[in-house]
């Protein structure tokens, strides 16, 4: 192997006069995506994300317009506590009128006992009820999916039978019909005489004949 020369201009400064090849991966594709192809950006646009916004709360809409209130025991047990809560903190606000001029203090007692039941059928609209609500209408949006998908299959079923048995015909059509055979008479095929009935017939004549 040949020694390089140290007297080489090249070796004699510290400057680095030579270029590195850059990597693969750090290159650019030169040509661009053909015109059919669409490049699907990573992040949504503000568009995007208000059409799903939007659907989002029209799908909501619908699902509380048909199943605001669902028909179950325990919606129905809290929301009747619920409206029992709302009829007692009425009472007591025209009743803490009634009672200001006569006592301060009870007027605000039955005050307290307004914010806290109104805290209570506070807690059971967004927490219990609301819970329940949204369970129910998940259950009934499910169901209705099921359903449609069921009804899906139905049809392909009816649309595959459909489709069997027409190409079952049109085999039937294609397929040539044979002719009938012609019932065997007394004396073999029809009049005609089989091989063994004209070589019986050949041997009597040949005994008459003798």
């Amino acid at each position: 192997m040949s020694q390089r020369n140290p007297m080489n201009d090249r070796y004699q400064t510290d400057e680095h006069r030579g270029q590195t090849r850059k990597s693969a991966a750090t290159l650019k594709p030169k040509t661009k995506p053909a015109s059919t192809v669409r490049v699907q950006p990573a992040t949504k646009t503000k568009q995007q994300k208000k059409a799903e916004k939007k659907a989002e709360r029209a799908r909501r809409a619908e699902l509380d317009r048909k199943y605001y209130n669902p028909p179950t025991k325990e919606y129905k047990r809290l929301r009747t506590i619920w409206w029992v809560i709302m009829g007692a903190a009425v009472v007591l606000i025209a009743t803490s009128f009634l009672v200001r001029n006569v006592s301060e203090t009870v007027s605000f007692v039955m005050l307290a006992l307004i914010y806290a039941l109104m805290l209570v059928a506070l807690y059971l609209e967004f927490f219990k009820i609301r819970k329940l609500r949204k369970s129910y209408q998940a259950g009934m949006a499910s169901k209705k999916t099921k359903e449609q998908r069921a009804a899906e299959k139905e049809i392909k079923a009816a649309q595959r039978t459909k489709k069997q048995e027409a190409e079952k015909q049109e085999t039937v059509e294609e397929t040539p019909e044979k002719p009938a055979s012609k019932p065997r008479g007394l004396f073999g095929s029809g009049f005609r005489l089989s091989n063994r009935e004209k070589a019986k017939e050949e041997k009597a004549t040949e005994q008459d004949k003798n």
